[in-house]
């Protein structure tokens, strides 16, 4: 006689279990002045422990009773093989909410409590192929709720993939084996026709979607309708995008009030189901593709964008262009020393005091004093930057006030290059903060520490590609100060008098693709 102290047992004797034959896993111990035992090879308890006269005989009659034939199928996992799935029965899921009918549908059994022999302790879902071949088994604690696999599951068979017909209206995948059996019984039960609906599951969740669904695509393309039903958690709803990716054309995705069909069962919603999967699933269509009978609203949101005109100044701007428009980069280019930023300087000062906008201005090569000055300057009409241009200390400080006093108005305190990570950082932060216009003084200099490895073509792609998207997402209007190349093939340079065009903008090809609004200033004519 020996003591189990961690278990506080008095360990009787150790011996053949009656039901596996192991020759010393039955251990008979005394608990609490009761005698009970435990195979510790196939789990099997007798509580309390029952003694036994005629060794033989006594296991026989426990094997042909029903309790032991149940302890013999709830064996130890690594003791079940696929020929045992055969002996294991049917029985409903409560815990679930699963008839019998619909787990001998499709052929899902249970191995049972060996103290009852009813109790279901863990499920077994058959993985078949169109045959009726049994693949491979997966195995569900009903306890843990852990899975395991039994077989070679690299064979992805979709689980009730031998139940559904060679060619059918609609096909319904969900996400495991559970959801499956609870969307074909809520469809089977709540039919006013009598039909067997094509359900089936994907085997090891959202991660094998892809593959799986690949794997059988021929087989399911038989179908004119695929509706995707899978959990309405990020992983789910990811999986259905990847797979309707590849079905792209006859996928429909359900949404769900809950995480998954059958907690939509255990809740009582089998109608919300029902209608979730037959009525309300909404065709797939990849992002960016929109059918233009569904953009009325589209349209008319940009009849009814508004246009804020350029200063009185720029009149033949006006006339051709309207003014500024939200969600625009307007291009403005020169020859040195024409005066780009000068003329930001107007514009900026115009919608200051024209408009309610919050204004942003990054200005990489001047300083913010130099920036205050020219709007002041602006301000009182006097060019008071100048040595010798005076004007009285209160005037200077009420045109500081009135300009800048509310607030409308965020510099950039920066001289010299500026990388594009960087500037789409504060992009984002002035949209963020309302900011509706945004100078940018001058493309070139965001670019500039890669010219010299020969990056800047396509550091200007990337960028004028990203403002674009900016813009639009936004809706905010930016000012983009771009140079020119020096000029080919021309008598005169551009100080001289030279006219640009396009394709004279610094960089890339994509300037005068991207930009929405071009103005050459210096020059009458307008693009």
């Amino acid at each position: 006689m020996t003591v189990d102290t961690h278990k506080q047992k008095v360990i009787l004797e150790q011996t053949s279990c009656p039901v596996c034959s192991s020759s010393d896993a039955f251990t008979i111990y005394l608990e609490n002045g009761i005698k009970n035992a435990h195979c510790y090879s196939c789990k099997y308890n007798e509580f309390p422990y029952k003694e036994r006269k005629n060794t033989s005989q006594d296991e026989a009659d426990i094997v042909n009773s029903t309790k032991v034939m149940s302890a013999r199928v709830a064996t130890n996992k690594n003791k079940i093989s696929l020929e045992e799935y055969y002996d294991h029965p049917i029985r409903e899921l409560k815990d679930r909410g699963i008839s019998y009918s619909t787990c001998e549908y499709y052929g899902v059994r249970v191995g049972v409590d060996t103290r009852d022999g009813e109790t279901p302790i863990y499920h077994l879902y058959p993985h078949f192929d169109e045959d009726n071949n049994l693949l491979w088994l997966k195995r569900r604690e009903c306890d843990t709720k852990t899975f395991s696999v039994i077989g070679q599951s690299s064979q992805t068979s979709l689980f009730g993939l031998n139940t559904i017909k060679q060619s059918g209206k609609k096909l319904f995948i969900t996400e495991g084996e559970l959801d499956c059996l609870a969307l074909y019984q809520v469809l089977k039960q709540n039919s006013s026709i009598d039909w067997d609906p094509d359900v089936i599951s994907i085997p090891h969740g959202s991660t094998s979607a892809v593959k799986s669904i690949s794997e059988n695509l021929e087989r399911l393309n038989q179908f004119e309708e695929i509706i995707l039903v899978f959990d309405q958690d990020a992983p789910g709803k990811q999986a259905a995008k990847d797979v309707a990716k590849i079905l792209a054309g006859k996928v429909y995705l359900a949404n769900l009030s809950l995480k998954d069909p059958n907690e939509m069962l255990l809740a009582g919603k089998e109608q919300d189901l029902k209608w979730a999967v037959l009525k309300n699933a909404r065709k797939y269509q990849p992002d960016g593709i929109l059918n233009a009978k569904d953009c009325w609203d589209r349209y008319k949101k940009v009849l009814e964008t508004p246009c804020y005109p350029y200063p009185p100044s720029m009149e033949g701007l006006n006339d051709k262009l309207y003014g500024a428009r939200p969600g625009s980069i307007i291009i403005v280019t020169s020859g040195t020393g024409a005066g780009k930023t000068q003329m930001l300087r107007e514009l900026k000062y115009h919608y200051l005091r024209t408009t309610d906008f919050k204004i942003a201005d990054i200005a990489l090569e001047e300083d913010v004093g130099d920036s205050i000055g020219g709007m002041i300057s602006l301000h009182v009409n006097k060019r008071i930057t100048l040595p010798d241009v005076n004007i009285p200390a209160e005037e200077e400080e009420n045109a500081f006030k009135e300009l800048f006093g509310d607030g409308r108005v965020s510099l950039y305190d920066h001289f010299g290059g500026m990388d594009d990570d960087n500037l789409f950082s504060k992009l984002r932060y002035y949209s963020a903060t309302g900011h509706s216009l945004i100078f940018l003084d001058h493309l070139s200099i965001v670019v500039s520490e890669f010219a010299a490895s020969g990056g800047e073509r396509e550091r200007i792609d990337t960028i004028m590609t990203k403002l674009a998207k900016f813009v639009k997402e936004t809706g905010t209007i930016i000012f983009l100060v771009v140079h020119l190349r020096k000029g080919e093939n021309s008598h005169k340079s551009f100080e001289e008098g030279a006219v640009p065009t396009l394709d004279d903008l610094r960089g890339s090809g994509s300037l005068k693709s991207s930009s929405l609004g071009y103005y050459r200033y210096g020059q009458e004519s307008t693009t």
